[in-house]
């Protein structure tokens, strides 16, 4: 639906202010000017890894090229926690949850049909079989483990231990969260780890505190192994050619290069890696031949798991708050797939994998990472972004802005490979450089297609009518015709002129506008919806009643109350519902964009593979999506 239909909707009724999905939700949650001005409490800069359970908030308008501007904010009630069953009086001490103390990978698959181990393939193997094992792991969606790493020649194990990690960061103070009472608090690396080691390897009844350290900053050591070694296959590694968070500027970008490090039963709830997202996770060091059991589904299994969580568990898998125990995951209507974790391992997440992880014995840590590559982008497009938006629940990885900026990537790359006259020495034959040109254009053409979805999902007519974050004065310096007589300028008629006024654009009017198109192109927007938590790409609804500037501050465009489309046409709104539509990305900058992308493309793919370039005069072209044509409200 495009955006004139927004108000027409909410005029005819639409008016629930409830959010979906959203626990003990009512009118008098939404935002106003007393209250926080977004859901979550952020980690700033942080983005969570693939153990991570605590979404940040998303960050407001940031319109500069350095870092984004976060404010504090209050954190977002949660869903109840899971009380431990019994039956009866509650026992004074009741025993823990989930506890991994006796648990064997073989015990735990006899135990369940729908257990099967993971597939392993050590790092030591040829190279030709690594690939394949992950030509497959990425087709099939199933979890793989390359093991070994610890015996790999290049691993550092000079840099890959606790005493050294004492030495280099022990005085640094760190926070650290209380699984027991999920409360966060700080102390220094020594005292962590000191208190740690004095505590029983698993959970007993009565404790009170059992202490995770979750979220980390990788040391730059261990991200500088790990990115220059060589050892790690470049296909999995961060900011690879095919991981697309690589593609966002630097005020944009998110950081999920983290660390984890805690003794047995500290654990992260079941999930799912952040918007479709592939999960990495490599065991660094352990102490008494400490573990993670790790408990993972199948990529394509993802809204069977979700079902069953809703269904049979009264839980939301996308709140991150249900520690599963070993009997619900038994009897999980998929297969789980189940491993042990230990020093050298590196386990590899598929999209949309609902895991947990437990950790077993003594102090371990791990390194984690995400990668997004073109298919987790569709999935997070078409299938993740809904359920957030249903659950409120952040986005984080701006899935959106990811597209775009991969498209202006992609579209450079052809566009100096095409004029380009001389050959590229680095294939091996002129023909595998025309190959490399065409596997981009494809990938291009894939981005486009998506990208016509988002230009359509908040298209409207009226766009130039809207006010911008950036406003664009076209008119200054234009002035009437030379020629005309000086009533010629009112309302009177001429001759010349056919009775209208005719103005003559300034000099440099081309170059203005091509000046405008590169300052917004290049221009870093971070805006979320106050409702959803949705990454705000191009339009939204903001309302400067309900939420006012801070006292003595100016007030500017993206400072109110923003609601964005999804939200408003289902009727989410704010007290007084006087919204007015903004958009932040001038609608022409990106349909320019996207006809470069399309024309480039018909220099490197067959005639039958060409897509049209779309003409903002053709209201009907930005409503047709993969050969659905969808009704344009009056």
């Amino acid at each position: 639906m495009s955006l004139e239909g927004y108000r027409e909707k909410l005029a005819q009724g639409c008016t629930q202010l409830v959010p979906l999905g959203r626990p003990n939700a009512s009118r008098s949650s939404l935002p106003t000017s007393q209250a926080p001005k977004s859901p979550i409490q952020p980690k700033e800069g942080k983005t969570a890894g693939t153990e991570s359970t605590r979404p940040p908030s998303p960050p407001r308008l940031n319109m500069s090229i350095g870092p984004p501007l976060t404010t504090p904010r209050s954190p977002r009630p949660l869903p109840r926690e899971v009380q431990t069953k019994s039956s009866g009086s509650i026992p004074p001490h009741p025993p823990p949850r989930i506890t991994s103390k006796d648990w064997s990978v073989p015990v735990l698959c006899s135990r369940y049909e729908s257990f099967q181990e993971v597939r392993r393939v050590s790092a030591l193997s040829p190279p030709e079989v690594l690939a394949k094992a992950l030509e497959e792991y990425e087709q099939d969606g199933l979890p793989l483990i390359i093991s070994d790493w610890h015996r790999h020649p290049k691993w550092p194990q000079d840099i890959f231990n606790l005493e050294w990690l004492i030495r280099t960061s022990g005085n640094s103070e760190i926070h650290v969260r209380n699984l027991h009472n999920r409360e966060d608090q700080s102390m220094t690396l020594s005292e962590f780890v000191k208190k740690s080691q004095s505590q029983s390897r698993y959970a007993v009844p009565g404790e009170t505190e059992r202490l995770y350290w979750k979220d980390a900053d990788c040391p730059p050591e261990w991200k500088d192994w790990l990115l220059h070694s060589g050892a790690i296959p470049t296909s999995v590694l961060p900011a690879s050619p095919d991981d697309y968070l690589g593609y966002l500027f630097p005020s944009e970008a998110v950081e999920s290069l983290l660390c984890y490090m805690g003794i047995g039963d500290t654990y992260t709830a079941s999930h799912k890696d952040l918007c479709a997202s592939s999960g990495h996770n490599l065991m660094c060091f352990a102490e008494e031949n400490a573990s993670s059991f790790w408990f993972m589904t199948a990529s394509n299994d993802a809204p069977r798991v979700a079902e069953y969580f809703q269904r049979k568990l009264k839980q939301e898998l996308d709140w991150e708050t249900h520690v599963t125990t070993v009997e619900e995951l038994g009897n999980a209507p998929t297969t789980v797939y189940v491993a042990e974790q230990k020093v050298g391992d590196l386990v590899l997440v598929p999209s949309r994998s609902c895991h947990q992880v437990v950790n077993a014995g003594g102090l371990a840590m791990k390194t984690s990472w995400s990668r997004m590559t073109l298919d987790n982008l569709d999935k997070a497009l078409h299938c993740e972004l809904p359920v957030y938006r249903r659950v409120c629940r952040p986005e984080q990885y701006r899935v959106k802005t990811i597209l775009y900026r991969s498209m202006l990537h992609l579209t450079k790359v052809l566009e100096q490979g095409v004029a380009d006259p001389e050959p590229d020495f680095s294939a091996p034959s002129p023909d595998q450089s025309s190959q490399k040109l065409a596997e981009c254009g494809r990938k291009l053409k894939r981005l486009v297609q998506l990208f016509d979805e988002v230009l359509r999902e908040e298209y409207s007519s009226t766009h130039a009518d809207m006010e911008h974050t950036v406003p664009y004065k076209s008119s200054t310096g234009w002035k009437v015709a030379d020629g005309l007589a000086a009533d010629d300028s009112g309302a009177g008629s001429s001759s010349s002129s056919g009775g209208r006024l005719i103005l003559c654009p300034p000099a440099d009017q081309l170059k203005r506008q091509e000046e405008h198109y590169e300052r917004s192109r290049n221009m870093s927007y971070t805006l979320a919806c106050d409702f959803c938590g949705a990454d705000i790409f191009q339009s939204f609804f903001e309302c400067n009643h309900c939420r006012k500037p801070e006292a003595g501050s100016e007030a500017q465009v993206g400072d109110g109350l923003l609601i964005c489309p999804g939200c408003y046409v289902e009727g989410r709104s704010c007290h007084c519902e006087r919204l007015e539509p903004i958009q932040c990305r001038p609608f022409d900058t990106l349909l320019l964009d996207r006809n470069v992308a399309a024309k480039v493309l018909s220099c490197v793919l067959p005639p039958e593979a060409h897509l049209e370039p779309l003409e903002k005069s053709t209201h009907e072209q930005f409503l047709r999506v993969r050969g659905s044509l969808h009704a344009s409200p009056a």
